[in-house]
């Protein structure tokens, strides 16, 4: 009768098929995990959930990256407080543009920057400045100066739109009356804003301006643009697609 060889181990009993057990189960928890992972994100996106499962995968990729003093600086000087805007005061993303009532761009781009504020005004702001190029567009000084009069009495877009309604017809100096019958349609004191004008007060406000554009680099024409304290176009014109493809790439939105 044969005998049973009773030193033989099994194969699962030996060290490498001990091995090769621990690499197959390590190999079936992570298939596994696999398939849950695929099936939680298939049911996600079947729900209707798509843009939250987008957000969290690229929410280490859209915050903007850590500023340098000198962008630092650049912000402080340029995103002013008592300039008119549009969009969200507190937003995060804050465009600054530098504008010449006299400047056709300036006036094509007007209708351009209401457009990105009523579709991203909860996401960007927009900061309104003066750089009135007095060389090249005689009487843009007055024009700014008047603007920023007309702002403190919450008036500023009155006479913004009418200026560049008028921008082909508007004299190298707007007379006193004129200004009188501006104020008097829109419904502010014209006493106050002749005191204004008077008092040289939006002249100041205009050279403020003019000056912090200057120190961030601003020579190129109008409307110079920046984001977050970077320049981002200079003396050119910017269609609503420039600004959809810039807001993407910079993952303003997705």
């Amino acid at each position: 009768m044969p005998k049973l060889d009773m030193g033989k181990q099994h194969w699962f009993k030996t060290w490498w098929g001990i091995s090769i057990l621990i690499v197959l189960y390590a190999f079936i928890v992570l298939a596994l995990a696999f398939v849950f992972l695929a099936w939680n994100y298939w049911r996600i996106v079947k729900s209707g959930q798509g843009a939250v499962l987008q957000k969290q995968f690229y929410s280490q990729y859209s915050k903007p990256a850590p500023e340098s003093a000198e962008v630092v600086a650049a912000r402080q000087s340029l995103e002013t407080k008592d300039d008119p805007y549009l969009g969200n005061a507190n937003a995060e993303w804050v465009i600054v543009e530098f504008l010449d009532f006299k400047c056709p761009i300036c006036k094509a781009q007007a209708p351009v920057l209401q457009k990105l504020s009523a579709k991203y005004g909860y996401k960007i702001k927009i900061i309104l400045r003066d750089f009135p190029m007095e060389s090249v567009h005689p009487g843009a000084s007055q024009l700014a100066a008047i603007a920023s009069c007309a702002h403190e009495q919450g008036a500023f877009w009155f006479f913004s739109d009418y200026f560049f309604a008028n921008q082909d017809t508007l004299p190298a100096e707007i007379p006193a009356e004129t200004i009188d019958n501006l104020s008097d349609e829109v419904g502010i004191d014209k006493a106050i804003m002749r005191e204004c004008l008077a008092s040289g007060r939006g002249r100041i406000e205009e050279s403020k301006d003019y000056a912090d554009a200057v120190k961030n680099g601003v020579n190129r024409g109008t409307p110079t643009y920046f984001i977050n304290g970077l320049m981002v176009g200079a003396g050119g014109a910017a269609p609503m697609e420039f600004w959809e493809k810039l807001f993407i790439n910079l993952r303003i939105v997705n």
